[in-house]
């Protein structure tokens, strides 16, 4: 059963709310209103702010108002062999999905994996669709769900967390880290309709995937700063290290406050051995967010070859022990410590550099946390 609708209005729709929900400071207070008080776009308006902005048990008592909606107009269906499309409120058909992303964040997978599976029965289309979803690429959003659900993936053959991280990798635009872990459950449950379908759907979005040789200045600079980022992403993970630096910095010119593009932009900089520019971007990201040091995330998993991370920092390595009064690739060295949780190492490098006013803050920020993880448990290097 295929779902008929404009396909560029959910496109819309998701965008504009997720743009909305970074771009603008709400002060959202629960309403008063009962959601079957509510109209299914009122409804779905409530429970996508609520979700931006983390309050997942409101945003999942809205989206399941609207899921059974759903399910009550589904059940009124009469089956027709002539009439194989039908037409369903574009509120309506995204309640499964938000209820399953609600539950992912609330750590009830079982459940929001049922949920997302009945979606996508419901909806093919939905991976097609919509191959990315912003909040998945966002570490500071996503970071904690992903941490767990690995955790869980390491102790346990369960193809849940499994079938959650390759969904969130999916549409973090992550195809390699997506098709390793669908791909385990292919293997230890053949048939699974969720790893099948989105084994399927990598082997699309791979067909679709843009050449990078194609894209040229000026076509970059057409693009919208979502599409750089995302473009970006994909020359890192290909190694273009030159390409992805190139599109980062046209993001950040389109967009200066955004933390995350400084650095990844950054990244690309030191990946291309520019230290001193590389500390540069990374502190001015940390400037505008410092919580996104609190994510975990591990900067191998930005690489389509984990070693080409490894490599990298064997160089940066070597230049601090020639360098040592160098405080901006020090600085670098123990940021990217940090993030393979290499925290005492990390802390002998930020420790060494408190004393530059213009590193100081980033470093007293890194500094503290790894005391803040230390004291609550025993991390090794990733």
């Amino acid at each position: 059963m295929r779902v008929k609708f404009e396909r560029e209005a959910l496109c819309l729709v998701l965008l504009f709310c997720w743009v909305v929900g970074i771009g603008a400071s709400w002060s959202f207070a629960e309403q008063p209103e009962s959601p079957a008080a509510l109209s299914n776009e009122e409804l779905l308006g409530r429970a996508e702010r609520s979700f931006l902005m983390r309050n997942f048990l409101a945003a999942r008592r809205d989206y399941f108002e609207l899921d059974q909606r759903l399910v009550k107009q589904l059940s009124a269906l009469k089956p027709s062999e002539d009439n194989r499309q039908i037409e369903i409120e574009q509120e309506l058909i995204l309640a499964p999905f938000g209820l399953g992303h609600s539950l992912m964040y609330l750590h009830r997978y079982s459940e929001a994996l049922e949920a997302l599976e009945r979606g996508i029965r419901t909806y093919p289309d939905w991976a097609s669709n919509h191959t990315s979803l912003i909040f998945f690429q966002d570490p500071l959003f996503t970071g904690p769900v992903v941490s767990d659900l690995e955790t869980l993936m390491k102790h346990s053959n369960d193809p849940t967390p499994w079938l959650l991280h390759g969904y969130i990798q999916f549409f973090g635009q992550n195809f390699d880290s997506a098709l390793r872990s669908f791909s385990h459950v292919s293997q230890i449950q053949p048939g699974n309709f969720m790893a099948d379908y989105f084994l399927q759907q990598i082997r699309q979005a791979a067909k679709e995937s843009p050449d990078p040789e194609k894209i040229n200045e000026d076509e970059a600079e057409k693009l919208s700063v979502d599409d750089l980022v995302k473009q970006g992403s994909a020359f890192f993970k290909k190694a273009d290290y030159q390409m992805a630096a190139r599109l980062f910095k046209t993001a950040i010119d389109k967009k200066q406050d955004a933390p995350v593009v400084h650095i990844a932009y950054g990244d690309s900089l030191f990946a291309l051995g520019k230290f001193g520019e590389a500390t540069q971007a990374i502190v001015k990201g940390l400037e505008i967010y410092p919580k996104y040091a609190e994510s975990h995330i591990n900067r191998r998993d930005f690489y389509g070859d984990p070693s080409d991370f490894d490599s990298q920092l064997q160089t940066l390595e070597a230049y601090v022990s020639k360098n040592p009064a160098d405080h901006n690739a020090r600085f670098l060295l123990g940021y990217n410590y940090f993030f393979i949780q290499d925290y005492d190492r990390a802390d002998e490098q930020l420790q060494a550099v408190l004393t530059n006013r213009y590193l100081q803050s980033s470093a007293r920020y890194l500094h503290n946390l790894i005391h803040k993880y230390q004291s609550q448990k025993t991390h090794k290097p990733l």
